[in-house]
């Protein structure tokens, strides 16, 4: 039932979707919750987060649209909307992302560069997708210092696409001489150093790299790379006239690893950062979801990784 419900994108699966993460907002992010910290009164309790509740709704379901833009827009994915049924679960799985705004803010400047770079395989007006993707990312690195890496994904992106255009580097060059012209008229003003004091630091985890990897993280990033490596076997089979999907998929595989990157480097204990993992992980998980060719299968998967938020949740209810 549930795989046929997203096998197609209706507006319907927006409206789920939209509810399925304000229930995962509510019950993980305690808004009416099951520990209220200082026996505060639960309309109290919900009154007082109910701005984070927000913000928090108001910019995840607009990147619902944005995700299923840049899919449909590029024809990395026809039909079906099972990519955005895997990046709503995921906040189920680690809803410590909610508590932070700017990382929320980030991704989705991210995932606006992103839209821009996904479609300079068309080649049209290719100078303005790279100026203001490079833009996008910058913006982002306003609200995460480490977000400046996906420029690396945008050069792989001209690479492929346009290599031997020489504007496409000085654009990116201009880009972010006027982003600083931007940050310095509006926002540094004339104290800049009490604005570089908080931003561009990039500062390293104080912890080791191997604290980053709890008993979820571990689940999650071993589950991926299994579905990676069997949908790597897969598109072997893609036809050498498939090149511009391939170049797209290269794409959406190096922002993974870009996510995984910041991930590492964020000097955030929790593993909130493993938000710019979702999109791509969520489309690889798809794409092997799409690939299953009995029905029973599908509702299989997609049950079983729904589950995963309701296990966590049973699991904290235990230990507290």
């Amino acid at each position: 039932m549930i795989s046929h419900i997203f096998s197609k994108t209706k507006p319907v699966n927006f409206i789920l979707l939209s509810l399925l993460l304000v229930a995962y907002v509510i019950f993980f992010e305690r808004f009416i919750g099951f520990s209220f910290q200082n026996n505060v009164d639960p309309t109290t309790y919900l009154w007082q987060n109910a701005v984070l509740f927000i913000k928090v709704i108001l910019l995840i379901v607009p990147t619902l649209f944005l995700i299923d833009f840049i899919l449909k827009r590029n024809k990395i994915v026809l039909t079906h909307s099972y990519t955005l049924f895997y990046f709503v679960v995921l906040f189920g799985v680690f809803p410590a992302v909610f508590s932070d705004i700017n990382l929320l803010l980030a991704h989705f400047f991210v995932l606006i560069g992103l839209r821009r770079i996904m479609s300079l395989k068309s080649k049209q007006r290719a100078n303005k997708k790279v100026f203001e993707a490079s833009l996008w990312f910058l913006v982002a690195s306003y609200f995460y210092d480490w977000a400046v890496c996906y420029f690396l994904v945008l050069i792989l992106a001209i690479i492929f696409y346009d290599k031997n255009n020489l504007r496409h580097w000085g654009l990116m060059v201009w880009a972010i001489i006027l982003y600083m012209l931007l940050v310095f008229a509006f926002v540094a003003g004339s104290t800049p150093e009490a604005f570089f004091k908080d931003h561009y630091i990039f500062s390293f985890p104080t912890a080791a790299i191997s604290d980053k990897f709890s008993l979820p993280v571990i689940g999650f990033l071993l589950f991926t790379s299994l579905v990676l490596l069997w949908d790597i076997r897969k598109k072997r089979r893609i036809s050498k006239a498939s090149v511009g999907i391939q170049y797209s998929l290269s794409l959406i595989l190096s922002v993974s690893f870009s996510g995984l990157a910041l991930y590492l480097l964020s000097p955030i204990e929790s593993p909130a950062a493993l938000v710019f993992m979702f999109f791509p992980v969520a489309f690889l998980w798809s794409n092997a979801t799409e690939a299953l060719h009995k029905f029973w299968q599908k509702e299989l998967v997609m049950w079983s990784v729904l589950s995963i938020p309701l296990w966590g949740l049973l699991a904290h209810l235990l230990q507290n």
